[in-house]
C-alpha cells in the first residue's frame, strides 16, 4: 500500500472489535454486511467476548496489530480510546471508529475526542461518530448500515465524502435511483483525525473517480477546500459539494452594514465558485448534478441548444426553462433546417427549434437518428435536447436513442419522463433525466466559467503601490475611522469619493448635511443625516445636527456637507476579515437596502482567484444598467488590496456607492473599523 488511505479503501484484512453474538449489533453487522458483498480478504474477531466467534480470532491487538490493515472498532466511547491506542501501539494501517459520545457530546465530549486524537497519532482514523466507509472495487462495505444491501449500479466514476452518515446515504441513494454509479463512500463523523478533505484529496487522486461529491455541515478548513476544488480543477475534474447548517464562524464585530449581511453561505458560495466548486440547492440538485458529470462536458457561458420533443408544449417548456439558465434556443441555420426538411420523418409538427416530432416518430427511428445526425453537424450547436414519454411498447427504441446521443460529438441528453420500471438499467451515464426539472438542475454545473480576466502586472503595480500608501496612514490604535479620515484614506487609495464642501456662502445644492463621530458609525438611525438641504438652510440644519449630537454626548463631533449627487443606483462595497474564512470583499445593494436579505450579494474571498474581481465587476454590469464594468472593476481591486496590505482592517464599508448616470460609481460615505491584533 503506498498510501495510508489505502488501509480505509482497500484492506485486505479486516478485524472488528466489540464483536457480539447477538444479532443486530454494529460489529455483527459489519461482518454480515461484509460477507454477504463477496469481501474476499481475510475478516477476524479482535478481542471477542465470545468463545465461539465463527472467525479467526486476534487475542491480543498489540501483539497482532500489524496482521490488520483495518480495524473497526464497535464499543463504547469510554472503551474506545484505549482501543485506538492499543491498535497504534500494535501497528494497525487505519481505524473505523463508529463510536458515538465524543465532540457532539458537550464539553466533556470534546475533552474525550482530544484524547483520541492523541491515542492515535499518526495512524489514520475515520471518526468517531460515523458510519463507515464503502470501496465497491474492493467488495469491502465496511458499515453497519442496511442500504448497502440494496440493489445498485456496478462502480463507476463517482465518490461520495460525507460528515453526516445518515444524510449521505440518502445522497448515494439518489444516486442508485438514476443509475449513477458510485465506487467510494466515506463518513468521516466527527473529524477527529481524518478530515473530510483529507479522504477526498485522496479519492480525487485516484484514476477511477471523476467527480467528487461532498455533504457538509461545518467547513472545518476553508483553505482545505480551496486546494481541494483547485486540485480537482488541475486534474480535469470536478467537485460537487451540498452544504446545511452554519459554521463555527462567529465573534466578528458588525458596526459596518457590511459585517452585518457577511453570512456563512455567501462567503462558502464564493470560495466555491472561486475554487472551482459547484455548490448544489438541495439533494436532488445533488444527485443531478453529480449524475451528469459523469460525462466530460464543459458547456460554453451561454450555450445554444436544439430542443426535439413528442410534445409541442414540453418544448416550449424547455426553450423557457433553457433561457431563464441564460441558455438559447435559436432558429436553426438555413444548411440545417433544410436538411432536416428533407428527411422522411413521420408525424413531424414543426421543424423550427424547437422540432415538434409529434407522437408518431417511433415508425421512422432511422431518419430520426438522421436527424441527430444532421444537428451534431451543426456547429452552432452547444447541445440537444429529446423530450419522450412512457414508451411501454417499445422501450428498447429509448435506449438506442440514449445511446446514440451518448456517441454525438455534440453533447445530447434524453428526458425520459414517466419510464417503466427498471427501464432506465444500463443506458449510458449520465444521459438520461427522468423530468425537464433534473436536466434543468444539472446544466449549470456544466458550463464552464469565463476565462479569467487578468490585470496586466503595471497595473498590479501600482494597485498595490496606492493600497501600501493609504494602509500606512491608517491610525494605530483600535476603533473607529470615521468618514473624514476615512474618506480621505479611500481618495488616496483612488476610490473615487465626494468631496466635501467648506466654503461658504453655499450655492443653491441640494447637499447632504450629516455628523461625523466615532460613537456614531451608524448615524443615520440616531437622526444625524439630513438629505436635499438648499444652500440657504445648510447653516440652519447643520446648527440643529450639532445640537442632536450634543444631546446624544457624542465624542469628537465634525459636521460634513456634500453634495447630493443624482445617480441611478446604489450599491454597497465593503470588506470583512471573518475569523473562520478570512478576509473578503462584499457587494451588493446599497443605501437604505443595505442591510436586505438579498440574493444578489457578491463576495470576492481575499487574496482574490484569478479573475474573481472581473467575474464580479462583470455581473454588478449586468445588474446595473449603465455601470461601467472597468471602473467598478478597478475599485473592486483597490480594496482587495488595500485589505490585504492593512490586516488591522476588521470592517469597512462603502455605503452607498452610487451608479451615475455616465456609468462612473462615486463613494458618498464610508466607515472603517481597526482591531486591537492583526487577523490573518
Amino acid at each position: 500500500m503506498s498510501d495510508p488511505l489505502d488501509a480505509l479503501f482497500f484492506p485486505r484484512r479486516i478485524g472488528v472489535i466489540g464483536l457480539s453474538a447477538r444479532p443486530g449489533t454494529w460489529g455483527r453487522r459489519v461482518v454480515e454486511l461484509l460477507q454477504a458483498g463477496g469481501y474476499e480478504g481475510e475478516v477476524y474477531a479482535v478481542e471477542p467476548r465470545d468463545p465461539d466467534p465463527g472467525l479467526p480470532v486476534i487475542d491480543d491487538l498489540v501483539a497482532a496489530g500489524h496482521l490488520l490493515d483495518l480495524l473497526v472498532i464497535a464499543v463504547p466511547a469510554a472503551s474506545a480510546i484505549d482501543v485506538v491506542e492499543r491498535a497504534r501501539r500494535g501497528g494497525v494501517g487505519a481505524v473505523v471508529l463508529f463510536s458515538a459520545g465524543f465532540a457532539e457530546d458537550g464539553p466533556e465530549g470534546r475533552g474525550r475526542q482530544e484524547r483520541l486524537r492523541a491515542a492515535a497519532g499518526d495512524m489514520p482514523l475515520l471518526g468517531p461518530n460515523c458510519l463507515g466507509v464503502i470501496s465497491k472495487p474492493a467488495a469491502a462495505a465496511v458499515t453497519a448500515s442496511a442500504y448497502v444491501a440494496r440493489p445498485a449500479p456496478p462502480p463507476g466514476p463517482l465518490a461520495i465524502v460525507t460528515q453526516s452518515g445518515a444524510m449521505g446515504f440518502v445522497l448515494a441513494g439518489l444516486l442508485n435511483q438514476r443509475g449513477a454509479a458510485y465506487s467510494y463512500y466515506a463518513s468521516v463523523g466527527n473529524e477527529a483525525c481524518l478530515q473530510l478533505t483529507d479522504v477526498g484529496g485522496y479519492l480525487l487522486e485516484r484514476p477511477d473517480v471523476h467527480v467528487l461529491g461532498l455533504y457538509v455541515e461545518q467547513v472545518r478548513d476553508p483553505a482545505a477546500l480551496t486546494r481541494l476544488g483547485r486540485r480537482a480543477a488541475a486534474l480535469g475534474k470536478r467537485v460537487v459539494v451540498l452544504k446545511s447548517g452554519v459554521s463555527e464562524a462567529g465573534g466578528r464585530a458588525t458596526l459596518s452594514h457590511t459585517a452585518a449581511v457577511a453570512g456563512d453561505h455567501l462567503l462558502f458560495s464564493a470560495l466555491c465558485r472561486d475554487s472551482g466548486i459547484v455548490v448544489a440547492g438541495d439533494d436532488e440538485s445533488f444527485a443531478d448534478l453529480m449524475t451528469a458529470m459523469q460525462r466530460p462536458i464543459a458547456l460554453p457561458p451561454r450555450p445554444r441548444f436544439a430542443v426535439l420533443s413528442m410534445s409541442g408544449g414540453a418544448g416550449a417548456v424547455i426553450a423557457d426553462r433553457l433561457a431563464a439558465l441564460g441558455a438559447e434556443v435559436p432558429e436553426l441555420g438555413p444548411r440545417t433546417r433544410a436538411a432536416v426538411a428533407a428527411l422522411e420523418l413521420a408525424g413531424v409538427a414543426a421543424i423550427d427549434n424547437p422540432i415538434d416530432l409529434g407522437g408518431q416518430f417511433y415508425r421512422k427511428t432511422d431518419a430520426f437518428g438522421e436527424l441527430l445526425t444532421t444537428l451534431d453537424k451543426d456547429a452552432s450547436l452547444d447541445g440537444i435536447v429529446c423530450y419522450f414519454t412512457f414508451g411501454d411498447q417499445f422501450p428498447e427504441v429509448y435506449h438506442r436513442l440514449a445511446v446514440t446521443l451518448a456517441g454525438l460529438e455534440t453533447p445530447g441528453w434524453l428526458i425520459w419522463a414517466c419510464p417503466p420500471d427498471g427501464a432506465l438499467a444500463d443506458t449510458p451515464a449520465g444521459v438520461v433525466h427522468t423530468s425537464i426539472a433534473s436536466l434543468m438542475r444539472a446544466l449549470p454545473g456544466l458550463v464552464r466559467a469565463p476565462d479569467p480576466e487578468l490585470l496586466d502586472e503595471d497595473t498590479t503595480a501600482a494597485v498595490k503601490a496606492a493600497a501600501m500608501r493609504a494602509a500606512a496612514r491608517l491610525p494605530r490604535e483600535p476603533g473607529v475611522v470615521t468618514e473624514v479620515l476615512a474618506s480621505t484614506l479611500l481618495g488616496e487609495l483612488g476610490v473615487p469619493y465626494v468631496e466635501s464642501v467648506t466654503t461658504t456662502p453655499y450655492d443653491n445644492g441640494p447637499f447632504v448635511v450629516k455628523i461625523d463621530s466615532p460613537d456614531a458609525p451608524h448615524r443615520a438611525r440616531l437622526g444625524l443625516v439630513r438629505l436635499g438641504v438648499s444652500g440657504a438652510d445648510v447653516p440652519k440644519v447643520t446648527s440643529a445636527l450639532l445640537d442632536r449630537a450634543d444631546e446624544l454626548r457624542l465624542r469628537d463631533v465634525q459636521a460634513v456637507v456634500q453634495p447630493q449627487l443624482s445617480h441611478c443606483g446604489e450599491l454597497s462595497v465593503g470588506a470583512v476579515r471573518d475569523p473562520h474564512y478570512g478576509p473578503a470583499l462584499v457587494i451588493g445593494p446599497g443605501g437604505a437596502h443595505a442591510e436586505d436579505a438579498d440574493e444578489a450579494r457578491h463576495a470576492i474571498p481575499l487574496p482574490a482567484a484569478p479573475g474573481a474581481v472581473q467575474h464580479v465587476a462583470a455581473t454588478l454590469a449586468a445588474t446595473y444598467p449603465g455601470l461601467d464594468h472597468t471602473a467598478i472593476a478597478e475599485i473592486l481591486s483597490l480594496l482587495a488590496e488595500f485589505l490585504m496590505q492593512a490586516p488591522t482592517v476588521a470592517e469597512l464599508d462603502i455605503n452607498p456607492l452610487l451608479v451615475r448616470t455616465d456609468g462612473s460609481a462615486v463613494a458618498v460615505d464610508s466607515l472603517i473599523v481597526l482591531s486591537k491584533e492583526i487577523r490573518s
